[in-house]
């Protein structure tokens, strides 16, 4: 894997990550999901702009890396946001958390050998 291909995952990772605890964030205590509640929500609208910002990133990826390491290693997605989820959304991070974590990222360096 390349630092540039690296670099670009990452990217693609925080985005991803913003743009779902934005999404979090900006959901209406009623949870009532309309068209009116999405467009006047600044959260939601900086999600979705992260999530717009991921998609072009993730482009990049792909022209750097090949698929079968650039998707899996999206996985870190998954290590990010229990952390992320911990630090902003006040959640619990649990043994079970901590062990998939640890079992997300030896899969990940092991797909990266490859």
């Amino acid at each position: 894997m390349t630092l540039k291909g690296a670099l670009f995952l990452l990217i693609t990772a925080l985005f991803t990550v913003s743009g779902q605890v934005m999404m979090k964030l900006g959901m209406p205590d009623s949870g009532s999901i309309n068209a009116r509640n999405v467009l006047t929500s600044p959260m939601l609208v900086v999600g979705a702009l992260c999530y717009a910002a991921s998609f072009l990133s993730w482009l990049q990826v792909l022209n750097l890396l090949p698929l079968s390491i650039a998707m899996p290693s999206m996985s870190i997605n998954f290590v990010i946001i229990v952390f992320v989820s911990y630090l902003v959304l006040g959640e619990p991070i649990t043994m079970f958390k901590i062990i998939g974590v640890v079992l997300i990222v030896g899969g990940v360096v092991f797909v990266s050998q490859g």
